[in-house]
Formats: structure tokens, sequence, C-alpha cells
């Protein structure tokens, strides 16, 4: 399918889709907790995800000023499964370098 704005391209291929402004992404990196941190998992390991994140966070948003961060895969308990960064309008064109990163909200 064509597309021919990335909103269009995001919502087509993943309609529950929330665009997050930039702010709203760094306030997320800051606060996350990996999806496979479990009660025992020491803190430099968490801190170390974020900061992964952090960086794939900045190298989009250097490469591809046009793009945008989104969540997606909205769960039952109101949190957002993948976290992403829409860069093109093909369907193929986002980058989930957020592996472990949930959503959510504000």
């Amino acid at each position: 399918m064509k597309y021919s704005t990335l909103l269009e391209a995001q919502m087509g291929e993943y309609p529950d889709s929330v665009v997050l402004s930039d702010s709203q992404m760094y306030a997320a990196l800051a606060v996350a907790t990996p999806e496979w941190a479990s009660d025992t998992t020491p803190e430099a390991a968490i801190e170390q995800a974020r900061a992964q994140w952090a960086r794939n966070a900045f190298m989009y948003r250097s490469d591809y000023p046009q793009g945008f961060f989104y969540a997606c895969v909205k769960r039952e308990d109101g949190t957002y499964r993948y976290v992403g960064f829409r860069y093109g309008i093909e369907g193929c064109e986002y980058a989930s370098a957020f592996h472990g990163m949930t959503y959510k909200g504000e």
C-alpha cells in the first residue's frame, strides 16, 4: 500500500499507534523498566538498557529529523508493548530498536 505521509504510514501499519513527542519519549526513557527485568535484576542492568534506548533515540532523531517516535500494541492495562521510530513512508521504514521498552503514557 502507498502512503503519502509518515503518520498515514504508521497508522496504516499499526492502527493503535500513538505519536510521542520528543519530550514524551525522553521522559519515558528516564523511567522505563525493561520488560525482562525482575525484582532481582541489578539496577546496573536496567540503567544499561535505558542508556541503549537513549542512544538509539538520539541516533534516530539525529539521522531522521522528519521522523517521530511512537508506541503501539496497547494492552489491557493501558501500556503499549512496542516503542519505535517512524522515519519513512514505506511500511517497513521504522525502527523498533527499543526492545523491551514499554510506554505507559502520561
